[in-house]
């Protein structure tokens, strides 16, 4: 078999499970050992009845506007957690990422994972409990098309699907 066939054939194979991930919630994986990944920030989510303070970033109002239903409304404290095997590429912001899990928001009060991964150079979206269950189709702000859209809509402060407001 040719280089070329060989490379349709693996391209191919990647779009069917990919379109396959898609149509069955997260595309990216539950991360395996995000518990002991260092937290790079801590914030909270704030309720809905909270009006967004004027002279935040752009994709921090997103972010609000995006999540501030979380635990009926209360909104939710977070983590920022990148798996130490990506902090190079993460503290570079080249948005050159190697395969594999690459950070998570972690929801603390309400125990959801938001996961950024990468395969081949493109990040992958996933929402999770803690024990793994996915819930990307529980809400509309928990899908990977909703990840997708606020992660390329913020040029700068957003480099290769990983968000920063620093």
């Amino acid at each position: 078999m040719s280089v070329n066939k060989m490379y349709v054939g693996l391209v191919g194979a990647l779009g069917c499970m990919m379109a396959m991930g898609a149509q069955a919630g997260s595309d990216a994986e539950f991360p395996k050992g995000w518990e002991s990944w260092p937290v790079l920030s801590s914030a909270a989510i704030p309720d809905n009845q909270s009006a967004i303070p004027d002279g935040l970033p752009a994709i921090v109002k997103e972010t609000i506007k995006t999540y501030n239903w979380v635990q009926d409304g209360k909104g939710s404290k977070y983590n920022v957690r990148v798996n130490p095997a990506h902090m190079d590429a993460y503290k570079e912001r080249t948005g050159e990422y190697p395969d594999g899990s690459t950070a998570v928001l972690d929801l603390t009060d309400i125990k959801v994972l938001l996961v950024t991964e990468h395969l081949l150079g493109e990040p992958q979206y996933g929402a999770y409990t803690y024990d793994g269950k996915d819930i990307a189709d529980a809400h509309p702000s928990l899908s990977p098309k909703t990840c997708v859209a606020c992660h390329t809509g913020y040029g700068e402060a957003c480099v290769t699907g990983i968000c920063s407001h620093n």
